[in-house]
């Protein structure tokens, strides 16, 4: 989908630099899609964050998350397990990659706001990923779309309102993947309006149903 310059970050964040280079060192000639998402994938894209990143988040469907953690970087913390936190469910594992920790998430889906959202990265996400440098390396970023849909969803008027304040500044760039997330998932009429709102355009063409 294209690329961000990323030139700044990595002198106020060099423990995370580098636990995302060994990171991509790891898993970037695997033939399985993950995404960069959270925090980082936010500060990579120009998202305005109050708190510096604490962690890596990466995200994958069920299977190629699978097969990452067989050759993932740092020290393996657990093996993936189903983990079902609230409105949440998804595939995770832990790992303790410099003085980072990464969290690998497969499958993530969420009940909420009688709405249904899932992550899915190989079909929808991945052909709209924006790229950020590291080194030598490219890392594949979370679309903004799914940061809004999922921070709007829990609640996260911190995250969401300055993902939103990006997206505005280049809509024809993130339309197509919203539409796409549009189309996938299950969302109420309600929602949809707080998210035009946020965003300044029409998210889709769908005719609307009150749930």
């Amino acid at each position: 989908m294209g690329s961000h310059e990323t030139e700044g970050w990595t002198a106020r964040y060099p423990e995370l630099e580098a636990a995302l280079l060994e990171t991509a060192r790891a898993w970037s000639n695997q033939p399985y899609t993950w995404l960069l998402g959270g925090s980082c994938g936010l500060l990579l894209q120009g998202v305005e964050l109050q708190q510096a990143p604490r962690d890596i988040d990466v995200y994958a469907d069920i299977a190629a998350a699978k097969a990452l953690h067989r050759c993932a970087p740092g020290r393996k913390l657990d093996e993936p397990a189903v983990d079902k936190t609230g409105p949440y469910a998804s595939l995770l594992s832990h790992y303790q990659v410099g003085e980072c920790s990464l969290e690998l998430v497969g499958g993530f889906e969420v009940w909420a706001r009688q709405s249904w959202y899932r992550t899915q990265i190989e079909q929808v996400l991945a052909p709209y990923a924006y790229e950020a440098q590291v080194d030598s390396y490219r890392l594949r970023l979370m679309p903004l779309g799914h940061e809004l849909l999922f921070n709007l969803l829990r609640g996260r008027e911190d995250r969401y309102v300055p993902i939103s304040l990006r997206i505005r500044q280049e809509p024809e760039l993130h339309q197509p993947v919203m539409a796409a997330m549009s189309q996938h998932n299950i969302w109420t009429s309600r929602f949809r309006s707080e998210v035009e709102e946020l965003v300044g355009f029409t998210w889709s063409e769908e005719i609307r149903e009150d749930r």
